[in-house]
């Protein structure tokens, strides 16, 4: 730093993760030389429907976005009051597919504008004019597989969200292929109910704890299947030597294992290995305030590079 070079004062950031089965949010405070701390950390799940209804998961999100911006704004004051944090600067959106996604040709991503719009005038009404600023879900996946395993070479980062799974290809950290799969942790917990009977809060801890054997075995095979249809035109995937699987506990191992499913012995011709990510490996380069979500602590790690 230059003689009378100053540093830069912190930065209170809102993040609003948007996926299609649930809406996390958290503040995060970003000082000149720290981690960033992530406060107030919610995650508001989309309700389990029978049907995969674009309109009415739709409807379900913006609802749960306007739950978790109600929450992060009273987390807001709170902080203010306590911690002497300042008013929320920026509100930066992490959107997965398909209302965020890369476009590889373009070199840009592409974002549904629909949702943003939708979400704006309540982004206002609660912290005033503040700069709104789009990012794909995958971004902040990809820039913490980057500081986590610098060193991997060629692999396949797989995200589960509730209805829609995303699959990016990476080649010496620089990406190279994206692909969706129609299947995420919804399409395991309807399988629960319909082929085990259960409730969704059954279903859930099923999974968990590996119950239902024979049901869960029939969704391994549906999301395997699903996984390997979106995995055929998906760039680098013969050069790839490992799968990480990003996924909400508790399903991230029971993803992980789905993979070694048998019908997927011929996709990967060189062999390699499947890992979960897990709240620890995040740890050292996040500060948390509560239990841990994986997906927001990526967040406030790209958040920390992109917005410092």
């Amino acid at each position: 730093m230059g003689l009378f070079s100053k540093k830069s004062p912190d930065k209170t950031v809102l993040i609003l993760d948007i996926e299609n089965g649930s809406v996390g949010s958290g503040l995060v405070n970003l000082s000149h030389g720290t981690a960033p701390q992530l406060f107030g950390e919610q995650r508001t799940q989309v309700p389990l429907m029978d049907t995969r209804s674009a309109m009415q998961l739709a409807r379900a999100v913006s609802h749960a976005a306007g739950e978790s911006l109600l929450h992060a704004s009273e987390m807001s004051a709170r902080m203010r009051h306590n911690l002497a944090l300042g008013p929320v600067q920026k509100v930066v959106l992490f959107m997965a597919a398909p209302r965020g996604v890369p476009n590889l040709q373009a070199g840009k991503p592409d974002f549904a504008a629909a949702v943003s719009d939708s979400i704006a005038p309540h982004i206002q009404s609660l912290f005033g004019n503040v700069p709104i600023v789009p990012h794909t879900h995958a971004s902040a996946a990809v820039h913490g597989m980057r500081a986590l395993y610098p060193q991997e070479g060629n692999t396949i980062l797989l995200s589960v969200n509730g209805e829609v799974s995303e699959l990016v290809s990476l080649q010496d950290s620089r990406v190279v292929g994206h692909a969706t799969a129609p299947s995420g942790l919804g399409t395991v917990l309807r399988t629960l109910k319909s082929h085990a009977g259960l409730s969704e809060h059954e279903a859930r801890s099923a999974l968990k704890l590996g119950h239902a054997s024979e049901a869960l075995d029939v969704a391994a095979a549906h999301f395997a299947g699903e996984f390997k249809e979106a995995i055929q035109n998906l760039e680098g995937t013969h050069e790839a030597t490992s799968v990480f699987v990003l996924a909400h506990e508790p399903g991230a191992e029971w993803f992980a294992k789905a993979l070694s499913h048998r019908s997927l012995s011929d996709v990967f011709p060189k062999g390699g290995v499947v890992r979960a990510l897990r709240n620890h490996q995040v740890a050292p380069y996040v500060s948390t305030s509560g239990i841990p979500d994986l997906h927001l602590s990526l967040d406030a790690l790209y958040t920390a590079a992109a917005h410092r």
